[in-house]
């Protein structure tokens, strides 16, 4: 049953108006006192003094279980604003890390757990419900009830919806406004997975290469340093970027020669790196292909990054074959293909039809790292120049989707630029007042600094 928190909020009414009324299995609330909140996995959300946090649960359909979250701060706070909050990796569990920023920043918030708790608890197998909700349905039907709800306790909609997501989070983001563009009016994708299939072959593909038959791991942590410092020495001539020289790579495009090169250098400093070693790093840097057609799948590990995020996140080759599965028995073929036929419809976001997201002012910022190598900037980049071609030219592209690639930027962190400054704020100013983003780029690490940032040369 609802909890009546705010008086004259009626949820279920409010969810039977939106169209989820045969969909809403459970809905309960509280209000936060004091400025802290649990929420339903544990997890601390620094939120407003009273400010309504409203627990769903949806079963859009037999084997589907979505858990949303939808917070809304005191009227008299409120400032027109909805914030979707993207989830990570598998989901599983409700978004809490930055709820609590957006909050006190006057924003109502949407998250979803994604459908896949139960999967990810492994006291279920995925199934076609759970994929559905896992690549589209979930997040929409987030925006659903956060917009619904907002309207029900504030007496309007929200002025502007936005959503905020990185790596799962940057594939929420993309594939809400290539299918369900209505469901916010600007959105920042960062290091988004949204070549969901595919990135999951690369990852299949780097451990494959990467272990020997009986599971251990080839390379010792001593082999991929020096692999690291025989790329960094090759890149250093042409970076451009002082800071990055012999640290980084800035611009992650390299050349079959450059390759090439660093493995000739790598193996003449090391001789621990056997021939089994360089075939594995070529193949690991090169990305995989397919074994009938040789077809490129996904691009390779970006030069300088690191191993570790590139050979594991193997969950959805369990979600596809079953748990358990034997890595090395997947073959790029007739496994792959049939796969990719089950999960692609649903999890990809790979369409640059974003005719509808643009026609209604829709804005979006998109950014990948350079030196990421657990959801590397290849797909994105590609995505995006098909954006162009559709577009018509940069220009027009440009005008409502920038893309970036921040200099060494990892999935998390990374030596070089890490975040963006105030990129929320940028996107607020460029969807509302129309002022076009000049963004800086952030670098955590000592010694810090700040350097603006230019959309990727295509």
């Amino acid at each position: 049953m609802f909890l009546s928190a705010i008086e004259g909020i009626d949820a279920p009414r409010a969810l039977d108006r939106a169209g989820l009324g045969g969909s809403v299995a459970s809905v309960s609330g509280g209000v936060v006192a004091g400025g802290a909140f649990a929420n339903p996995d544990g997890r601390s959300v620094d939120a407003p003094d009273g400010t309504l946090f409203l627990e769903l649960g949806l079963a859009p359909a037999d084997g589907s279980l979505v858990r949303v979250e939808v917070a809304l701060p005191p009227r008299a706070r409120w400032n027109g604003r909805l914030v979707g909050l993207g989830n990570g990796g598998a989901g599983g569990f409700l978004p809490y890390r930055e709820q609590g920023a957006y909050l006190r920043r006057g924003c109502a918030t949407a998250t979803t757990d994604l459908g896949t708790r139960a999967v990810v608890a492994r006291a279920a197998p995925a199934n076609a419900e759970t994929i559905r909700d896992f690549g589209h349905r979930a997040t929409h039907l987030a925006m659903v009830c956060g917009r619904a709800l907002a309207e029900a306790a504030y007496g309007s909609p929200p002025r502007f919806v936005y959503f905020v997501g990185g790596s799962t989070g940057g594939q929420q983001a993309l594939s809400l406004v290539q299918r369900h563009p209505e469901d916010c009016d600007a959105a920042i994708a960062a290091v988004p997975a949204h070549d969901r299939t595919a990135l999951h072959a690369y990852f299949l593909w780097n451990w494959q290469a990467s272990h020997r038959a009986d599971g251990s791991m080839l390379f010792l942590g001593p082999q991929e340093k020096s692999w690291r410092r025989a790329v960094l020495d090759v890149l250093a001539r042409r970076e451009t970027m002082a800071r990055a020289r012999g640290r980084f790579a800035s611009d992650p495009r390299w050349s079959a020669d450059e390759r090439e090169e660093a493995l000739e250098l790598a193996a003449r400093r090391d001789p621990t790196l056997s021939p089994a070693h360089l075939d594995a790093l070529r193949k690991m840097h090169e990305g995989p292909v397919h074994a009938r057609t040789g077809a490129r799948i996904h691009g390779g590990i970006p030069p300088g990054a690191d191993f570790g995020p590139a050979c594991g996140n193997l969950w959805l080759i369990d979600w596809a074959f079953g748990p358990g599965t034997d890595p090395f028995s997947i073959d790029f073929g007739a496994d792959f293909d049939r796969y990719r036929a089950a999960l692609a419809p649903d999890l990809d976001a790979n369409s640059p039809d974003l005719d509808a997201f643009r026609a209604r002012g829709g804005k979006l910022l998109v950014y990948s790292g350079s030196c990421d190598s657990c959801v590397p900037w290849h797909a994105t980049a590609a995505w995006y120049r098909k954006l162009v071609e559709r577009c018509g030219g940069v220009g027009a592209a440009r005008s409502f989707c920038l893309y970036y690639v921040l200099p060494g930027r990892a999935h998390v962190g990374g030596p070089g630029v890490q975040t963006i400054r105030d990129e929320f704020r940028h996107l607020v100013a460029w969807r509302e007042k129309g002022i076009a983003p000049r963004l800086v780029g952030h670098g955590c690490t000592a010694p810090a600094f700040d350097v603006p940032l230019r959309p990727f040369d295509l």
